[in-house]
């Protein structure tokens, strides 16, 4: 696996020339001769390369609940069931949407050239908003949100998050977020992360745009999917590079002339669709492959027995830092049942007719096929109509049924 790393130039060599050149450190951050300041951290990343985080942004990066995030699988069980290569984390899955909301908002600035300029402190705010995202996911984790029967959710639990982080903040960049004009930075990242601009207490008047950013609410192009396909599929190789050639849809998009939306060129048309058949690919053979879903019910069973308590545990409890990946799996590993967890061979699938027991799993899925994405007409679009290519969309929903025996 392939660990984030930050990348520190090597020193000047001494007089006596007995140093020599420092190796790549974990996380070992680069400091100025003034000891108040420190230059930005470098991180070494498998999508993006190396990512800038400047002072304020690494700040948030080495707190504590941001450091959760590397015990918090991005793929949930699927490391462990089908693909071990699949171990990456929501650490660098949030480091990279950081990134991707810094390339598509510097892309739609550059394309368009629109005024008035976008204030610094919504940048921040953009920036943060991408880089917190998913810091209030549970255990494995959308996983999490299954076995709490969806009474929990990750983006609501983010932001008792984002507020503990600011309350905490120590650079000027984060108090003034917090602090400056009632706390309309802490606002706007809140409400960002939701996708939604109702919880404001004030307009963005021509800045609307920013909301199709990191939470896409109205069409579902935003960077949390830029970066995820990208990430998962570079650890799972399911899809080949023309079957993710989707980057010109935030590359060569702009903000429209009321600054309300990001508008997408017409001649993307066919790579916006590409986008959304990626993620139905991805989701049909690997995020809910049927054996993955039957991993699912086992830990959902396990830890309903085993831990019931933690299932009611929010980030606001001191609990939460120690409610991870690692922690539940060891918590669960003394049942007998956690055994299919160790060893998923143990999981057969068998015939549909005539199974029915203790030991018998019933998996079923429905999966809408990807032009079910667009066919709502939130799309914003500019330059010549006749640049659009014509697709076949597949409007039909694959059905997963599948019977599986413990052993």
């Amino acid at each position: 696996m392939l660990v984030s790393a930050v990348v520190q130039p090597p020193p000047r060599p001494p007089s006596d020339s007995t140093n020599s050149r420092l190796p790549l450190i974990h996380h070992h951050q680069q400091k100025k001769a003034s000891e108040n300041a420190r230059e930005a951290m470098l991180i070494e990343d498998e999508v993006h390369g190396v990512i800038e985080l400047p002072s304020h942004i690494q700040e948030i990066v080495e707190h504590p609940l941001f450091q959760r995030l590397k015990k918090v699988n991005q793929l949930g069980l699927i490391p462990l069931s089908l693909n071990k290569n699949a171990n990456h984390k929501r650490y660098d899955h949030c480091l990279g949407t950081y990134k991707s909301a810094q390339d598509h908002l510097r892309a739609i600035e550059r394309n368009s050239h629109y005024e008035p300029k976008l204030p610094q402190w919504c940048r921040q705010a953009v920036e943060i908003a991408a880089l917190l995202h998913d810091i209030g996911h549970g255990p494995m984790s959308h996983v999490w949100e299954r076995l709490c029967d969806h009474e929990f959710d990750h983006e609501e639990n983010a932001l008792v998050c984002v507020d503990r982080i600011f309350e905490e903040a120590c650079s000027e960049e984060l108090v003034s977020l917090r602090d400056y004009g009632s706390g309309r930075g802490v606002q706007l990242i809140k409400a960002l992360i939701l996708g939604c601009s109702d919880s404001l207490s004030f307009p963005m008047m021509s800045h609307n745009y920013i909301f199709d950013i990191v939470h896409n609410s109205r069409c579902g192009l935003d960077v949390d999917k830029w970066d995820y396909l990208r990430r998962d599929n570079k650890r799972l190789k399911l899809l080949s590079s023309k079957e993710m050639d989707f980057d010109d849809v935030f590359l060569k998009a702009r903000i429209s002339a009321d600054g309300q939306r990001i508008e997408y060129r017409y001649q993307d048309y066919h790579r916006i669709y590409r986008l959304f058949e990626a993620r139905f690919r991805l989701h049909v053979e690997m995020y809910q492959h049927p054996l993955i879903c039957a991993m699912d019910s086992i830990f959902a069973e396990l830890v309903a027995r085993v831990t019931p308590e933690k299932l009611n545990i929010r980030s606001e409890s001191p609990e939460w830092l120690d409610l991870h990946d690692e922690n539940i799996l060891k918590l669960v590993e003394c049942d007998p049942m956690a055994i299919y967890l160790q060893e998923p061979r143990k999981v057969v699938e068998v015939p549909s007719d005539g199974f029915q027991g203790k030991n018998i799993l019933k998996v079923q899925r429905k999966i809408p096929g990807p032009g079910f994405n667009m066919q709502n007409e939130d799309f914003a679009f500019f330059g010549n109509k006749r640049n659009k290519r014509k697709i076949d969309q597949c409007l039909e929903t694959t059905i997963i049924s599948k019977i599986y025996k413990l052993l």
